[in-house]
């Protein structure tokens, strides 16, 4: 790292972000004395883009940087560090995604289940399909009197087959009850009707307008009218491995329009980067949306 402003040619804004996470490193690591903090106030004051890149890596570093896992990283010396910088990221997603797989434990012990970025049709024994989403569980519970399944996790379409039998769905707490129709179901307990009928509980639904947009992952598009920003990029965490962060929450409401396909999840990314002026910087197991 240098804080003098010799005569070379401006750096290239991605040196710039890894000097920032650099400076970030040393500044957190214990270590840092007074003459470290004026050298990082004057590599600061450098230019408007050093100043920027300094305020995107402290975002970043609170959003990462003082979890346990973290902090056990900044107690070690400071060279290397720019793989550090990397391995905090990574660490720190990990140990997310690894208590969020203790508590999934039973969803893997379900009839049915999807991977991250895979879909699944199945075909039940009445006749009934299924087609699960991304990350998405379930289980059949067929007896004599009805046909019974479980969401145990994630997104499933139902297209129910002709049957004496009613035929429910149980998701977050509520009962999905469905007439030879064509509705979607997620955990979260949000429910599209496409076509027939259907009700929760004992409300009645009316076939959305915008249904065949909603449940477009089935045709692996993933479809946005004017969504906000922030619920675009947590929806297509349910995709793809790691966290997708924003660096600004300012940015959550920046409204989004556009198709795009499910098989290439990273092509989002390049749109908003491309259509909405964004930038994405990656990270192991994560990306900063700033």
């Amino acid at each position: 790292m240098t804080d003098t402003p010799t005569m070379h040619p401006p750096q290239p804004l991605s040196d710039l972000s890894d000097d920032a996470l650099d400076w970030q490193v040393l500044l957190h690591s214990g270590h840092a004395t007074a003459a470290d903090q004026a050298r990082y106030q004057r590599w600061c004051q450098l230019s408007p883009a050093h100043a920027e890149a300094a305020l995107e890596a402290q975002a970043l570093w609170q959003d990462i940087g003082q979890a346990p896992t973290a902090q056990a990283f900044q107690a070690q010396p400071i060279r290397r560090r720019r793989h550090w910088a990397a391995g905090i990221a990574a660490a720190v997603v990990l140990l997310v995604a690894g208590v969020g797989g203790w508590q999934r434990a039973p969803v893997w012990l379900a009839d049915y289940h999807t991977g991250l970025g895979e879909r699944r049709s199945i075909t039940l024994a009445d006749g009934s399909r299924v087609l699960l989403n991304s990350a998405s569980a379930l289980d059949v519970r067929y007896s004599a009197s009805e046909r019974r399944v479980a969401l145990q996790a994630g997104e499933a379409l139902f297209e129910t087959a002709a049957d004496p039998r009613p035929f429910v769905v149980e998701t977050a707490g509520e009962a999905v009850q469905g007439s030879q129709a064509t509705f979607s179901v997620r955990r979260d307990g949000q429910v599209v009707l496409a076509k027939g009928e259907a009700k929760v509980g004992e409300r009645e639904l009316a076939v959305a307008p915008d249904a065949s947009a909603q449940t477009a992952w089935q045709r692996g598009k993933l479809i946005f009218n004017g969504k906000p920003l922030g619920q675009v990029l947590a929806e297509l965490e349910r995709y793809q491995q790691g966290r997708i962060l924003l660096s600004d929450q300012k940015l959550a409401a920046l409204e989004v329009s556009g198709v795009f396909d499910l098989d290439e999840p990273q092509a989002l990314l390049r749109t908003l980067e491309q259509r909405y002026g964004l930038k994405v910087t990656y990270l192991p197991w994560l990306a900063v949306v700033h």
